[in-house]
């Protein structure tokens, strides 16, 4: 390799580094103003959980209100919803490039979901801020700097490598030969890895390992029976989202989003669990901190899946990856209680988490990534088990 080749490739790196720790540090401001934002509106209780102690009428006016400002936002406004993190990848792939022309409602409307209580999570609008803010410093010339700063501010999930399997997609060859996407995401991890209230998951909660011949076959059983259930989780949320795709809702009804508001108005006043991203109601869930039925944390996680692709198609727009960990967490914890002879809280747990995010992420490796990056490595063999019996569910059909 001649020394001009290696510089360039130094001077490169260097580029991406900064890049990504850039993207990664305005990634980071939003979120933690949104979660402040979210804190101040609706109460911290809320916010880990539990319901409202706010007025119904209160609640109803409120995330109805956050509807009628997606809503207004987005009426006769072609490509003014925000796009999904795969979405935006996608355009980065493509030969024409991002299209930024509808960038400021787009980013509006994705903070205002967030902040409304939706559930969803922030890496559709991290995503999509950092791209839009990359591609007008560098005025779409290079996707390498825009491709790390996307994989900078995907560091929130702590887990240096998420970024590149994110872009990489499906040819998981890239994650190791795209330097700047890799790199993107080392920059985007030592960002957030400083801030302890982001991306922490079950940081700190003790791990529960099975110990004889008997524990292991019985959590073996549970990882199996949770990849099943967490399957059925992702398939009835891919369908949902289809069906309720196919009425094209804010397009015969321009007013959908503030219907969607009321839903996540009276379920953020009754249900628990159901709104927000859910990353921070995971840790006390899966504590015990507060007493809930089995059939109430399946109702739960089921509604909290409704809602998610309720939101997503509705108007209401982020990511996807918080609220169906959690609500697949949930949906875990409720069958664990259930059978409570046949493994651990963890096996069910993960072995759900596994078995939805099998389903509804193109990529397995990221599913692998993020599962293990946000349950802090829970349940890990649970995981790959659920992913495993998702990926044969699905490849017979």
């Amino acid at each position: 390799m001649s020394n001009t080749t290696s510089h360039s490739l130094l001077l490169g790196s260097l580029r991406s580094l900064g890049a990504g720790a850039t993207g990664g540090a305005l990634a980071a401001l939003v979120v933690l103003i949104t979660l402040k934002l979210q804190g101040q509106i609706w109460g911290e209780a809320v916010l880990r959980g539990q319901p409202s102690q706010l007025p119904l009428a209160w609640c109803l006016l409120w995330a109805g209100g956050i509807g009628l400002l997606i809503a207004l936002l987005q009426r006769r406004q072609a490509g003014s919803r925000l796009p999904e993190m795969h979405e935006t990848l996608s355009e980065l792939r493509h030969p024409s490039g991002l299209q930024t022309r509808h960038g400021t409602r787009q980013l509006l409307g994705g903070a205002l979901a967030l902040i409304g209580g939706g559930a969803l999570g922030p890496e559709a609008l991290m995503t999509r801020l950092v791209a839009v803010a990359s591609h007008r410093i560098w005025r779409g010339a290079d996707r390498n700097l825009i491709a790390a700063a996307m994989a900078g501010s995907l560091g929130l999930f702590r887990s240096p490598l998420v970024g590149g399997a994110a872009l990489a997609g499906r040819h998981w060859e890239l994650l190791w030969r795209w330097l700047p996407a890799t790199l993107g995401g080392i920059a985007g991890f030592v960002i957030f890895d400083g801030l302890s209230d982001l991306g922490g998951g079950l940081h700190g909660v003790p791990y529960d390992w099975p110990i004889d011949q008997e524990q292991r076959l019985s959590a073996l059983a549970a990882a199996l029976l949770a990849g099943l259930v967490g399957t059925i989780c992702g398939v009835l949320l891919k369908h949902w989202r289809q069906w309720l795709n196919g009425l094209d809702l804010t397009g015969r009804c321009w007013w959908s989003p503030v219907v969607t508001g009321l839903v996540l108005g009276l379920c953020l006043w009754g249900l628990p669990l159901a709104p927000f991203s859910g990353e921070v109601q995971l840790k006390p869930l899966v504590l015990g901190q507060w007493q809930l039925s089995p059939l109430l944390l399946i109702a739960s996680g089921l509604v909290k899946l409704l809602l998610v692709g309720g939101c997503l198609e509705t108007g209401w727009r982020g990511g996807q990856f918080f609220p169906v960990i959690l609500a697949s967490s949930a949906i875990g914890i409720g069958f664990h209680e259930w059978l409570p002879w046949i493994g651990g809280m963890e096996s069910w747990s993960s072995g759900v988490v596994g078995g939805s995010l099998s389903v509804l992420l193109g990529s397995p490796l990221l599913a692998l990534l993020l599962g293990l990056t946000l349950l802090q490595g829970h349940g890990a063999g649970a995981l790959v088990i659920g992913l495993l019996v998702g990926q044969m569910l699905q490849n017979k059909h």
